[in-house]
């Protein structure tokens, strides 16, 4: 990494909605020198024109429905991204990534929490909340989850499968805090800085970016910052968020292969569902392993998917009606 010593690494993580056209507007986010930079609203490679538009990252991964907007993830260090096999497309744009520049490793999740036409109730802070579900095994790990969640406690009345709260309790029990609320010790739907300004009216204010991080992650110190509105308004309607972790000492656990992820979400099953089901959880594990050395994934991929789903499903409501009874 840049200027560093080698028994202090120190990490800068970069987050800015920039509100489409990223190829022409990128001088000023990268003269704040980010490691890693999260652009949400970012436009497709072919679009971006490395080294004539924007200079040559070390690593870079896009993900969208379009070549116009989608969420654009860079290194500009020595950090490279790997996509996580469990990555489940059907939450749109909820990034899982495994970062490591060979010491260090950690889990990035990137964030555009995006609407859903099609279900309305999984939309933004829905949709975020059903990931973190999918998710829970891995979450576990030092993680960061960073971006645009369109979401606030305001709006914890509007109905969806699952509010603002219940995301910030469900990431609490796992040792994972916003760590804007932990810097300025305030309570969500309070917040006193504001990230988004709708229709880039100063006076139209709201606080819609987040950083959660692992309380083990970040254990040795950080600082976020924001830019200042009057500085980026005429660029987006959102303003960068600036993590800086002062040491990072971190890896992972996890084996990034379809059978450890698979394992990793059956284990979290049930005494009585595992025996219950043992033959069929037998099946899925064997189509774990077949996966791994398979080339073609996409549809056995989403039929791996569907299976540890139905069964999450099946023993969460035997729990359910357990407790009832």
């Amino acid at each position: 990494m840049r200027h560093l010593e080698k028994e202090v690494q120190k990490m800068r993580i970069i987050e800015w909605n920039c509100q489409g056209a990223f190829r022409l507007k990128n001088k000023e986010i990268l003269e704040l020198r980010p490691d890693i930079l999260i652009v949400p609203e970012c436009e497709a490679e072919a679009k971006l024109k490395f080294s004539k538009l924007l200079p040559m990252p070390n690593d870079f991964l896009w993900y969208g429905d379009t070549g116009k907007k989608g969420i654009g993830i860079f290194s500009f260090s020595n950090f490279k991204f790997k996509l996580l096999k469990e990555f489940n497309p059907e939450f749109r744009y909820i990034i899982p990534l495994e970062v490591a520049d060979g010491t260090n490793s950690f889990l990035l999740f990137a964030i555009w929490a995006m609407d859903n036409k099609k279900n309305p109730l999984a939309r933004y802070i829905g949709q975020i909340w059903n990931a973190i579900n999918y998710y829970q095994a891995t979450l576990t790990n030092n993680t960061i989850l960073i971006g645009d969640f369109n979401s606030n406690q305001i709006w914890d009345k509007k109905e969806r499968v699952g509010n603002h709260t219940d995301v910030v309790n469900f990431l609490r029990n796992l040792e994972i805090e916003s760590l804007y609320h932990k810097q300025q010790n305030e309570n969500h739907g309070q917040e006193s800085l504001k990230t988004f300004f709708m229709y880039r009216n100063l006076q139209k204010p709201y606080h819609i970016d987040y950083v959660f991080a692992s309380n083990s992650l970040i254990k040795n110190g950080y600082n976020l910052t924001f830019g200042k509105p009057e500085n980026w308004i005429d660029k987006s309607d959102h303003i960068p968020m600036v993590l800086d972790i002062k040491e990072l000492n971190s890896t992972t656990t996890i084996l990034d292969t379809f059978k450890d992820f698979t394992i990793r979400y059956l284990n979290m099953l049930n005494c009585k569902t595992k025996e219950k089901f043992y033959d069929e959880l037998k099946v899925i594990k064997q189509l774990a392993e077949k996966l791994d050395s398979a080339t073609e994934l996409n549809e056995e991929k989403l039929q791996l998917i569907e299976k540890i789903e139905t069964i999450k499903m099946i023993d969460k409501l035997t729990m359910k009606l357990k407790k009832n009874d």
